[in-house]
């Protein structure tokens, strides 16, 4: 049974149901804390690998042009690039100064202050606006693509004021070092401080380092999210103005454990091969490289023409529908480098591709297609498929072939043979079928609604 838990000392409440995973992954890391040890090489190396993946995904997040190989040689060779935005490229150094100052601030045992905060603050935008680093708003603002309306500048002052009280106690761990208590407040810090917006522009960086600061703060690996979770970043934290924090939780606790991860092969291997995509480029020759990179641009086509196909199946029949509703969100496409490692049989993170949302009374179905390494039995036909799954329990989603329910759709895997110019199906009576994508998503639909709607 669902419950609503309030954080205490905040306006904030959550999931209880979230309460199990929050708990595990404090244990997990109060477990890293007392066996896990790195030399200093091998610390230094994860740390340089957290601070370029950070600042590529949180620029990019609000817009930032330069890749992961770029934000590289800006930050740490000093380069300036020829075709590249001279301010990206000062964005990219002015976080990673700010990260550096975040170090300092996380090693210490004195409450964080809005003055950190004006600090953190005009460390990202300093150089190329400063006539608003460090400074509270003075004007109305909006905040793009969402209805939500900020404070009036002249209540910033206050509501800042109010905000660095409560990050005054919550911000020295004490005995709750390692605990639950760090996730929760590195949350409600991020959210409460978007909600304020005190500054004109830059606060989605700073309320991503602050987030990462407590955690830091409380011993936690810090939580990045990537510029392919954007959409829903953005929808948990338009959720987050209601004061539910359920989607952001469970946005950032995959983020921490990502993190995690990391850090619990960097303990068994000392970071041998720490930088994924660099192993990959080391792998790669030219030839091999040209020759994958051409086979995935005729499969990222066919991606999408199913991706049309389903949304435009689904806009028909929300269009044809009285009092229900069949939503369609789409997540972007899979990178060349995550279908490489896909293709090799190895895993990739965040690989949503599309999302479809059935709606009727009270009742709800949400279903997720997202990449995957294909199946053994399916691996003659595709490397690459795209996964089903369902959501289960809030913002949590199992692969169809993994439920046992009696009400679960026939398709389990979805591929396309670039060689034959055809996708093949693989259902859940083992049969595997060279069936058409229109054929494939009105099948689908048509389940969905039987198995969920119909009674």
């Amino acid at each position: 049974m669902s419950e609503i838990i309030n954080i205490e000392g905040t306006p904030y409440l959550f999931d209880s149901r979230q309460l199990e995973t929050i708990k595990s992954i404090a244990h997990r890391v109060a477990q890293m804390r007392q066996v896990g040890t790195l030399n200093p090489a091998a610390l230094a190396m994860i740390r340089r690998y957290f601070k370029i993946k950070n600042i590529y995904h949180s620029n990019a997040i609000e817009g930032n042009t330069l890749n992961v190989g770029e934000t590289r040689q800006v930050v740490e060779l000093g380069l300036t690039l020829t075709g590249k935005p001279l301010k990206d490229q000062a964005e990219a150094k002015n976080l990673s100064e700010a990260l550096d100052f975040l170090e300092e601030l996380a090693t210490n045992d004195l409450p964080i202050t809005e003055r950190d905060i004006r600090q953190i603050h005009y460390l990202i935008l300093k150089g190329f606006q400063d006539e608003e680093a460090g400074k509270y708003r003075a004007i109305k603002v909006g905040v793009s693509g969402s209805s939500y309306i900020p404070p009036l500048p002249e209540s910033v002052p206050a509501q800042m004021e109010e905000f660095g009280k409560w990050l005054n106690r919550a911000t020295i761990p004490g005995d709750e070092f390692a605990s639950q208590a760090g996730l929760l407040r590195a949350v409600v810090a991020h959210a409460w401080f978007v909600y304020i917006h005190p500054f004109i522009d830059g606060n989605g960086r700073t309320a991503r380092l602050l987030m990462n600061l407590i955690l830091m703060r409380f011993g936690y690996p810090v939580a990045i999210i990537a510029k392919e979770d954007r959409l829903r970043y953005y929808d948990a934290l338009e959720i987050s103005q209601t004061s539910d924090l359920s989607p952001f939780i469970g946005l950032v606790a995959e983020c921490i454990l990502e993190s995690l991860e990391e850090y619990e092969r960097a303990v068994e291997r000392q970071l041998a091969d720490a930088e994924w995509a660099r192993s990959i480029a080391d792998r790669l020759t030219e030839r091999a490289r040209t020759t994958k990179q051409n086979e995935y641009e005729v499969w990222k086509s066919a991606m999408d023409l199913l991706k049309s196909y389903f949304r435009q199946t689904a806009s028909l029949v929300d269009d044809a529908a009285s009092g229900a509703r069949v939503l369609f969100t789409d997540f972007g496409n899979l990178e060349f480098e995550k279908y490489y490692s896909l293709s090799q049989g190895e895993s990739a993170k965040r690989t949503w591709f599309l999302r479809i949302d059935f709606l009727s009374g009270n009742r709800t179905a949400r279903y997720l297609f997202f990449f995957g390494a294909s199946s053994y039995a399916l691996r003659p036909h595709c490397d690459v498929v795209l996964h089903v799954a369902r959501e289960e329990r809030p913002y949590s989603y199992d692969r169809l072939e993994l439920i046992t329910a009696p009400n679960v759709p026939r398709l389990l895997e979805l591929g396309y043979k670039a060689s034959e110019e055809s996708f093949y199906a693989r259902y859940r009576s083992g049969s595997i079928q060279k069936d058409g994508i229109e054929q494939i998503c009105r099948q689908f639909i048509e389940e969905v609604v039987k198995m969920h709607f119909s009674q």
